[in-house]
């Protein structure tokens, strides 16, 4: 006896759900959520390379953080029971972003349009990375993709604040004191000697 369409894909979800395994819609979208991260990464990668950026710190962030979303989204895919959804990125993502990472490099004239393209990237995956949080049936993948979103949204705002002038978009608490400044600063909420 066949079952109707509409009924397999029910019971096909009611099965993936009882065991706990990511249905079809959610696996398009962690690999896409993947696939956006390597190309992040790919990008900060050749941006850091560039000698008007000269290895800016923020740029090592960001490339680490991409790259904690796409192994993130590699161990949910490989965790499948099923073998072709385990599948890594395939060579056209490789090569896609690494044209990508070539353009950037072409367009990245000066400091401020590296960091303009790179943060058009970043703002990309973050929007991917709310899309796949809010849709996922896993409790621990939501976790692990909120963590990189809270980073990544850091990232986002030290960004903003260089585009906006500041320096090092570094936390008042976090520069180095004055002459003459007492070492502990006066606004931690707690300290226990």
């Amino acid at each position: 006896m066949r079952l109707p369409t509409g009924e397999y894909f029910a019971v096909k979800r009611w099965i993936c759900e009882m065991q706990g395994w990511l249905m079809d819609a959610e696996i398009r979208r962690l690999r896409r959520l993947r696939a956006s991260a390597l190309r992040v990464r790919a990008i900060a990668r050749a941006l850091a390379r560039l000698e008007t950026v000269d290895r800016d710190p923020i740029l090592d962030r960001g490339r680490c953080a991409a790259w904690r979303v796409a192994r993130t989204a590699t161990g949910h895919l490989r965790a499948h029971p099923y073998l072709n959804y385990q599948r890594d990125a395939g060579v056209g993502t490789i090569l896609l972003n690494s044209a990508a990472a070539a353009g950037a490099v072409l367009r990245a004239v000066n400091r401020s349009a590296a960091f303009r393209i790179f943060e058009a990237h970043l703002r990309s995956l973050s929007r991917e990375l709310d899309d796949a949080r809010a849709l996922t049936w896993a409790a621990d993948l939501s976790d692990a993709l909120g963590r990189s979103q809270a980073e990544i949204r850091g990232l986002l705002a030290t960004l903003t604040g260089l585009r906006a002038g500041d320096r090092l978009g570094v936390p008042a608490s976090l520069a180095p004191a004055s002459k003459g400044a007492s070492v502990v600063d006066a606004d931690w909420p707690y300290l226990a000697f």
